[in-house]
């Protein structure tokens, strides 16, 4: 059996460990879209009772990382590039609504507030803080939404950011996708407090294309680079 190509955190409560080296591996491709993961391959590589297993499951199913099949079992989420497109079609229809919202009806104070976290300044302190980029990058868009007192909006950008956040993820975390994604947040931000809906409108729509057409050339990149990898390694001793 080939050796894990990771070191597992025992200083971590099980789960959470599990959850965080299993979102890491799918990620960085290490497990492939399509991929099929069983509580007992997974508890034997972990060295770990089932429980914790079926808990990280359950919490990377949520967040969109793992879809889970009744009687068939659990699979790495699949990509399909075509799908992708539309729904970051559907996402810009969303967000521009998002912003539409925004321009009439979020309070100056709390634009402020939201642009005090996304100043350009405020991206290395958070980069050497360790935040989770990807996390506050789907809280941003739907605060857009949240704070203009449009909940059912809000919720379908949620279900948006739950559908792509793989792809999202890869693109977010690269270095050069970061510091842009301050820049851009504040730029749309600062025409919402302006009231310049069109400036406004138009800002986000460019910076879920960039995203879109960032994340697509990495994944497939990144997918080439997988399979190559494995079709030159030799076999593993059983």
């Amino acid at each position: 059996m080939s050796r894990p190509l990771y070191s597992f955190n025992a200083k971590l409560p099980n789960a959470l460990a599990i959850y965080t080296q299993l979102k890491e591996l799918i990620t960085s491709f290490e497990m492939l879209p399509g991929q099929r993961l069983t509580e007992g391959e997974l508890a034997l590589r972990f060295n770990v009772s089932r429980t914790p297993v079926r808990e990280a499951i359950k919490r990377l199913e949520t967040e969109g990382f793992i879809d889970v099949h009744p009687k068939q079992g659990c699979y790495v989420r699949a990509l399909d590039i075509n799908e992708l497109s539309e729904y970051y079609e559907v996402r810009i229809a969303l967000e521009q609504l998002a912003v539409e919202a925004a321009c009439n009806n979020m309070p100056d104070k709390v634009v402020q507030q939201i642009m005090a976290a996304w100043h350009p300044d405020k991206h290395d302190e958070d980069m050497a803080a360790g935040i989770d980029l990807g996390q506050k990058d789907e809280s941003f868009h739907v605060s857009l939404a949240a704070n203009s007192d449009k909940p059912v909006l809000a919720d379908m950008i949620r279900d948006i950011n739950n559908r792509i956040r793989i792809i999202r993820r890869l693109d977010i975390n690269s270095d050069k996708r970061s510091i842009r994604t301050y820049n851009e947040h504040y730029e749309i931000l600062n025409y919402v407090l302006q009231r310049d809906l069109t400036k406004a409108k138009q800002a986000v729509k460019r910076h879920i294309i960039r995203s879109r057409d960032f994340a697509k050339t990495l994944t497939l990149t990144a997918l080439a680079q997988k399979k190559v990898k494995l079709a030159t390694q030799p076999p593993s001793a059983n």
